[in-house]
């Protein structure tokens, strides 16, 4: 009797679920999947191997993957297969349009397989990423996070000097604000906390872990609001 393939269903969610690794030292927080994830340079070269229940794909130790290189992974749904599943990834705990579902009647439970870095994103990025999310269904689950670092040199890609630009836009906003223009104020305190927070990502600096684009954007918001509370506001026009 052959054996049953091993069809590509488990691949998007267990390659997405890069986030099912631990963020800090300890089990592996799934109920029933297990994963391992290979990276490899544009030569082939083995970059980092992360497998559930070890102390990989956390922050000080992330996943390192390669702009030119390739990611493996190997799954499985444990002893149940997940029928009528769906998954969902965030980043820094920011909802993705990173989802889907399937069915899966054929009750199959593996799933493997090598995608390319460059052929699933329109543009080279780098930094240090906070993934996590969850895959779950009829027979089990499988929730987790982990961190995930593309290397590289973030000065010479394109959304490195895009978030540059946008915080520096939303200064002038905010400088713009102090003149009385709230709505100036508002705007660029948000302009401002997404480029900030996209450089920390980019730069891999995340002093408060995965709070610190949350908290960039957050305090600059702050920021916009008090500008737009607080800013003296331009004295009428003279009456006639």
């Amino acid at each position: 009797m052959r054996p049953a393939p091993r069809r590509p269903w488990l691949a998007l969610p267990l390659l997405v679920l890069l986030l099912a690794l631990p963020a800090s030292v300890g089990a592996f927080p799934l109920t029933t999947c297990t994963l391992t994830v290979t990276s490899t340079d544009a030569n082939g070269k083995t970059l980092a191997t992360a497998t559930g229940g070890a102390d990989d794909a956390t922050q000080t130790n992330p996943l390192l993957v390669d702009w030119d290189g390739t990611v493996t992974w190997h799954g499985t749904s444990g002893d149940n297969a997940i029928k009528n599943n769906s998954w969902h990834v965030d980043v820094f705990m920011i909802p993705t349009p990173l989802r889907g579902g399937d069915a899966n009647e054929k009750g199959n439970k593996l799933g493997d397989g090598t995608t390319s870095v460059r052929g699933n994103a329109p543009f080279q990025f780098t930094g240090l990423y906070y993934v996590s999310g969850e895959f779950r269904g009829d027979g089990g689950s499988c929730v987790g996070s982990g961190w995930l670092k593309l290397t590289g040199n973030p000065a010479t890609t394109v959304p490195f000097w895009v978030a540059v630009v946008l915080g520096l836009l939303g200064l002038a906003l905010l400088a713009l604000g102090l003149r009385g223009s709230w709505g100036w104020a508002v705007l660029g305190g948000i302009f401002t906390g997404l480029g900030l927070a996209a450089v920390l990502a980019m730069l891999a600096v995340l002093p408060i872990g995965p709070w610190t684009p949350v908290a960039a954007i957050g305090l600059f918001v702050v920021v916009g609001l008090a500008v737009a509370v607080f800013a003296p506001k331009p004295a009428p026009p003279p009456a006639f």
